[in-house]
């Protein structure tokens, strides 16, 4: 009878052990990644509502560049005269090296956003430094001074933060997004996400690249509908670096 206690006090003990490294992974992770990325996320988000900049919005674009989605994207916002700014992933600027020429040209910014999409939520300091130095090295090769970087999946971790400070970069997230890279969306969908949810002053974040079965064409055939309805209610289009 006591060796049968004896066996499930251990197994009691085994449990609460498990429990409690579990709750100790989980609070490193919440530290490390999670709260730091969400918490800067909305301090930016408030700050940008109280900022009172009239009826200003900032498209910016993830993933790209996308071959010709992004040059049907171009081709749009140059026919509204509307310069926008451009979170690229190294890997696709490289492949596409004429479209980042173009990007340049017709007067958009160009940011960073990792070499080759991989999100920071394990990783470590090494992969954090040459993930922003290798992005930056890339695009200085194709004539881009880059100071904007947005972090994939919107997540960081504690060493990007001291990086980003280090190599003089300035970290932008989002205000408002319509899951345009999702398969479950349609131009109209993302169209009507974008309507309601925009407010002066917001960054909008849109994909011209990878997503689901064609995302980016439909984020361009949303935008032909979204844009001329936005400046009919009386907005404007700026980069994000153009009130600094």
């Amino acid at each position: 009878m006591q060796r049968g206690r004896s066996v499930a006090d251990c197994e009691r003990k085994d449990d609460c052990m498990m429990w409690i490294l579990a709750a100790a992974a989980l609070l490193i992770v919440l530290c490390y990644s999670v709260v730091p990325s969400f918490s800067l996320r909305y301090l930016q988000t408030s700050k940008r509502k109280k900022a009172g900049r009239g009826k200003v919005l900032y498209l910016t674009f993830d993933d790209g560049p996308g071959g010709k989605d992004t040059e049907a994207l171009l081709d749009l916002l140059d026919e509204y005269g509307i310069n926008a700014s451009f979170f690229t992933v190294a890997g696709f600027a490289e492949q596409y090296p004429e479209l980042i020429v173009r990007m340049r040209g017709e007067g958009h910014l160009i940011g960073i956003h990792s070499v080759h999409h991989d999100n920071a939520l394990f990783r470590g300091n090494k992969f954090t430094y040459s993930d922003l130095a290798e992005s930056m090295f890339t695009l200085k090769k194709l004539g881009c001074d880059v100071a904007y970087y947005r972090p994939p999946w919107g997540h960081l971790n504690l060493f990007t933060l001291g990086w980003i400070r280090r190599l003089n970069l300035r970290l932008l997230f989002w205000d408002v997004m319509a899951h345009d890279w999702s398969d479950k969306e349609t131009p109209d969908t993302i169209c009507t996400k974008l309507m309601h949810r925009v407010f002066p002053g917001a960054v909008i974040c849109l994909h011209d690249g990878r997503g689901e079965a064609g995302a980016p064409a439909r984020t361009v055939e949303a935008l032909r509908m979204a844009i001329p309805m936005l400046l009919e209610k009386g907005y404007r289009f700026k980069r994000v670096d153009d009130d600094e």
